[in-house]
């Protein structure tokens, strides 16, 4: 009767066992290599996302003190309450142009300058609306001030910033996509190890 294929006081049955010691580190070295390969991606990714999240944040404030500059100049009730929250809201949102100009630099300090630039004006738009709200000067200057001053300002900041945030949530997405495949294909690779590893053991056990 011939002995079991498993049986390892014969050739074909070290067979497998050898096979599994020659291809578990193989697959480990494969793995790791791979997320040595990721490593770029995640750092660009998070670069990327930290873009995306300054720009979008930068985009609502923009609205919010458009919207706030409007109810200074026409709701006298809320006007004081309104000056309060712009004044509170300005130097957030030069601070957040600079935050996204910052992340900008290393790679379009073209964009980075006309955002900065852009962003600049708008919010000394919106602050000489308060100064002529504040001064007095009629409804009629301030609005002239708006027209001249914020919305004049608003149209090229928002065609700065606009594109920004359609590039980078394309490259969020296909970055994301990117990332979860190589680290589904690593955990693939480790489970397949993995069996290799039980399978060997398994025939060693049933010696």
């Amino acid at each position: 009767m011939s002995k079991a294929y498993w049986d390892l006081d014969q050739p074909r049955g070290r067979i497998l066992p050898a096979v599994v010691a020659g291809l578990v580190p193989v697959l480990m070295i494969l793995v790791a290599a791979g997320l040595l390969l990721v490593r770029p991606a995640f750092r660009g990714l998070d670069h990327a996302q930290a873009v995306l999240s300054a720009a979008t944040e930068l985009r609502s404030t923009s609205r919010a003190l458009q919207r706030d500059v409007l109810l200074l100049i026409f709701d006298a009730p809320t006007r004081e309450k309104t000056g309060q929250r712009l004044d509170t809201r300005l130097p957030e949102f030069r601070a957040l142009a600079d935050r996204l100009g910052v992340a900008l630099d290393p790679v379009d300090p073209e964009r980075a300058r006309r955002i900065r630039e852009t962003h600049a004006a708008l919010a000394d738009g919106v602050a000489a609306v308060a100064v002529s709200v504040r001064a007095g000067e009629g409804l009629d200057a301030n609005w002239r001030v708006q027209q001249e001053r914020v919305l004049a300002a608003e149209i090229p900041a928002a065609r700065t910033n606009d594109p920004i945030i359609d590039q980078y949530r394309v490259f969020v997405t296909a970055s994301l996509g990117e990332v979860k495949t190589a680290l589904w294909l690593s955990f693939a690779i480790v489970f397949v190890a993995l069996s290799f590893a039980v399978a060997s053991a398994a025939v060693v056990l049933r010696r």
